[in-house]
């Protein structure tokens, strides 16, 4: 009987190899557009832009809590001072805050990076967010206090125009990647049904 000539040529040479390993295929469509998976490609970037954020805030800090120390904050929440005005010290206390709070992200999101958690992406886009919005605030609120007001240049504007595009890069990359979903995706845990062991009943014994 002639073979089928509908039927794929086999090959007779065995399973194709690379070096002493077979090659092996997706079989399913699920397999075959699951993507990339793991801590590479783009995600290192969004990495090193936490470890960023967090150094920055940290910098940050470190030229604001000086200001209590000495005459500093007197002269600027005295009523007469020439530094003195009502939204200079609320500000000061909201900047503070406000690095408290990306350096604690920063540093809770770099743990769910690493651990792959899969709240990580939500909370990462919450950040690129709101990030933007507190540094806009904080802009307008400076823009209120004269001498806070010369203080603010066009860098300032530069950074945050830096931070909403990136914002805008990002955000949509953390929504729809492949490597992100696979990654980050929430692990099941498999539940074993335990079943009650029955115990043999004893042999008849002989001549019973």
């Amino acid at each position: 009987m002639s073979e089928d000539p509908y039927r794929a040529p086999q090959s007779r040479r065995g399973s194709l190899t690379l070096g002493d390993q077979p090659l092996q295929f997706a079989q399913t469509p699920q397999e075959r557009n699951a993507g990339p998976e793991g801590l590479g490609g783009w995600l290192i970037v969004i990495g090193i832009k936490l470890v960023i954020t967090m150094l920055v805030g940290c910098r940050m800090l470190t030229l604001i809590v000086p200001i209590f120390s000495g005459d500093a904050w007197d002269l600027i929440t005295t009523p007469g001072n020439d530094a003195y005005h009502p939204l200079f010290g609320p500000l000061i206390i909201f900047e503070i805050v406000m690095n408290i709070v990306l350096v604690g992200s920063s540093l809770t999101l770099l743990v769910m990076f690493f651990r792959k958690s899969p709240s990580f992406p939500r909370w990462m886009i919450a950040l690129m967010v709101f990030g933007p919005i507190l540094t806009i605030v904080d802009l307008y609120w400076a823009n209120q206090i004269p001498s806070a007001q010369l203080a603010a240049d066009e860098g300032d504007i530069t950074d945050l125009a830096r931070t909403i595009a990136s914002a805008c890069i990002w955000v949509p990359y953390l929504l729809v990647s492949k490597r992100v979903r696979n990654t980050f995706k929430a692990r099941r845990t498999s539940r074993r049904r335990i079943e009650p062991v029955l115990e043999p009943s004893a042999a008849p014994e002989a001549g019973a």
